[in-house]
C-alpha cells in the first residue's frame, strides 16, 4: 500500500527546489526526506530526482509523476473544503461580471436576494460587455451569453438557461411598412443592430421544419447597449433582434409586436465560468456555484448562488464541465 505521506513530501520537495527547503517548510529533518524519496523511488523502480551535492534536478518521469500528485492533493482538499462548505453558511468575498442588459433586467435583483440571505458574502460586481479574462483579471465568477455551440477551453463552466430571442419592431412602422411574410422582405426594412465597430450585420433566422435564412441590411443605429436599441424600436426608428425577456412587457404592452413571427433568431445561453481548479489550491482562489430551479423560455426562474473559495469551496457536481471560452 502506497505511502500518501511520502507523495505529499515529493511534492513539497519539488514545490521548494530542494530537500533543505522543503525540510524548513515540513520542520522535518532534511534526512527524513531524502530517505522516504530514496524509498518511494526503490518502490516505483524509478529515479524521480536527480541529485548531487551541487545540483537538484527533477528527472522526465518525476515531472509526470508530480503532476499526478498534485493534482490528487488539490482533490483531497477540495474534498475536505467540500466537507465543510455542506456544514457551514457562505462567507466571502466573490468578484463577479455580468453583462449589463442582463444584470439590469434579471441578475441585479437575483443578486441582491442572495446577499440579504447570505449576509456573510461580500460582492464585487463590475457590469460589463467586453470579453473578460477571467484568469488573468482574477475574476471568480463570469456570467455570460453566447450563442451555441460554446468553444472549449479550460474554463468549468455551468449552463444557467437558454434565452430565446425575437425580431421585434413598433406597430407604426409595421403597419407603414407591411407585415413581412418571408425573411427576404426584411432586406427593405430600417434595421438596429447589437455590436460595435465595423463588420456586417446580418440575422440569422430558422423557420418552419428548420429552415433557415440569413438577411444582411445597413443598421441606422449600431450600439452595445440593448436598452438604448429597444427605446429606439419602441419609437419606429427600426426592427431589431431583442432577447425576449427584455421585451416581454413591450410586447403585453402593444409598445412591440413581433415581426415573422414562424421564423426566430438563434438562441443563446446565458452561463457562468470560472477558473479550473485543477492546478490551482482551493484556498484562495474563488469559485462559483449556479444552482437552477424551473426555467421558462424566457430566462425566468433562473436562480443564483454562488459560494466563494476563499472562504468555503464548492465541489463540482456532475452538471459542472469545462467549457466555455475566456
Amino acid at each position: 500500500m502506497q505511502d500518501l505521506n511520502d507523495l505529499a513530501w515529493f511534492v513539497q520537495v519539488i514545490d521548494h527546489g530542494g530537500f533543505a527547503a522543503a525540510g524548513r517548510a515540513l520542520d522535518q529533518p532534511k534526512s527524513k526526506l531524502s530517505r522516504r524519496i530514496a524509498q518511494l523511488e526503490e518502490r516505483l523502480g524509478v529515479r524521480l530526482i536527480q541529485r548531487t551535492t551541487r545540483q537538484f534536478a527533477v528527472t522526465e518521469v518525476g515531472l509526470t509523476f508530480y503532476q499526478h500528485c498534485k493534482a490528487m492533493l488539490i482533490e483531497a482538499e477540495a474534498a475536505e473544503q467540500a466537507v465543510e462548505t455542506l456544514r457551514s453558511e457562505p462567507r466571502g468575498s466573490v468578484k463577479l461580471t455580468c453583462p449589463v442588459t442582463l444584470l439590469h433586467a434579471h441578475i441585479g435583483p437575483m443578486l441582491a436576494r442572495f446577499m440579504v440571505r447570505y449576509p456573510g458574502v461580500n460582492l464585487q460586481l463590475e457590469a460589463t460587455n467586453r470579453r473578460v479574462d477571467v484568469v488573468g483579471e482574477g475574476v471568480d465568477v463570469a456570467i455570460r451569453v453566447r450563442p451555441r455551440p460554446i468553444e472549449d477551453s479550460d474554463l468549468v463552466m455551468r449552463v444557467l438557461a437558454d434565452r430565446g430571442h425575437r425580431l421585434v419592431a413598433s406597430p407604426r412602422l409595421v403597419e407603414r411598412q407591411g407585415q413581412p411574410q418571408v425573411p427576404s422582405a426584411l432586406s427593405d426594412w430600417p434595421g438596429l443592430s447589437l455590436g460595435a465597430g465595423k463588420h456586417q450585420h446580418k440575422w440569422q433566422l430558422t423557420g418552419p421544419e428548420g429552415a433557415r435564412a440569413e438577411i444582411y441590411f445597413t443598421p441606422r443605429l449600431v450600439t452595445t447597449d440593448m436598452l438604448a436599441l429597444r427605446e429606439a424600436a419602441i419609437a419606429g426608428v427600426g426592427v431589431v433582434q431583442l432577447p425576449l425577456l427584455m421585451v416581454r412587457d413591450q410586447l403585453a404592452a402593444g409598445e412591440l409586436v413581433v415581426v415573422l413571427d414562424e421564423w426566430q433568431p438563434r438562441r443563446e445561453v446565458i452561463h457562468a465560468v470560472f477558473a479550473s481548479r485543477r492546478g490551482l489550491l482551493p484556498s484562495g482562489q474563488g469559485a462559483g456555484g449556479f444552482s437552477q430551479r424551473r426555467v421558462s423560455a424566457d430566462g425566468r426562474g433562473l436562480a443564483f448562488a454562488t459560494i466563494p473559495a476563499a472562504a468555503r469551496c464548492a465541489c463540482p457536481g456532475s452538471d459542472y464541465r469545462r467549457s466555455a471560452a475566456r
